[in-house]
């Protein structure tokens, strides 16, 4: 009958409501605040696969069946953005390489076959500037590793704020680093730190 902050409530029968949407009192409607979501960074196009090798890996090869399930995802996963570019051809912005490695994996195993472009940054004009996306970028690492972590990284461009120590001689090393130079850096990273490294980044700013 009642709910209060704090409770976890199940609404069903309603198709639009999204993140970020308040519920409310018919005849009081005051919306609170919407949620801030990071905008994407980065941005793929998937295809149809027109190799010769085509139609031999899925059973969804259409530019249909790939459309409905993009559109299919676009309607849970909030940070992704969908828009059509031509014939078969379907722009993905997500908030990084792995968001959208696993919707890709996740098509693959549902039988999906398509083709995926190399990712690249979303670039914002602001103001007549061309501005592109930075990250904060937050790495815990054991302090052997610290040195060839710092010296990649400033090859990238990164710029260090922080450098914590922390129990069991790891260390926390902060970065503000273009998005772009984040593109192929999780494999490179776990292999300078033997796969004890961990990386975390978050949209700073354009």
């Amino acid at each position: 009958d009642q709910a209060e902050a704090g409770d976890i409530v199940a609404f069903a029968g309603m198709e639009t409501v999204d993140v970020g949407d308040t519920v409310c009192d018919a005849n009081n409607p005051v919306a609170l605040d919407p949620m801030h979501i990071e905008e994407p960074t980065l941005t793929v196009v998937f295809a149809v696969n027109d190799s010769p090798l085509a139609g031999q890996e899925g059973k969804h090869v259409t530019s249909n069946k790939i459309k409905d399930r993009l559109e299919a995802e676009m309607r849970t996963n909030v940070a992704m953005k969908l828009e059509t570019i031509g014939e078969g051809k379907f722009k993905v912005s997500g908030r990084g390489e792995l968001q959208i490695t696993v919707l890709a994996e996740n098509m693959r195993r549902e039988g999906y076959e398509f083709s995926i472009s190399r990712p690249e940054v979303i670039v914002k004009e602001i103001e007549g500037v061309k501005c592109e996306p930075y990250e904060h970028l937050v790495i815990d690492t054991p302090d052997s590793y610290s040195g060839i972590i710092i010296e990649k990284l400033g090859k990238k461009k990164a710029e260090m704020k922080a450098m914590i120590p922390l129990p069991f001689n790891q260390v926390r090393l902060e970065f503000e680093i273009p998005a772009r130079s984040l593109i192929g850096m999780r494999t490179e990273f776990l292999t300078d730190t033997k796969g004890e490294g961990v990386m975390n980044h978050s949209f700073l700013e354009f």
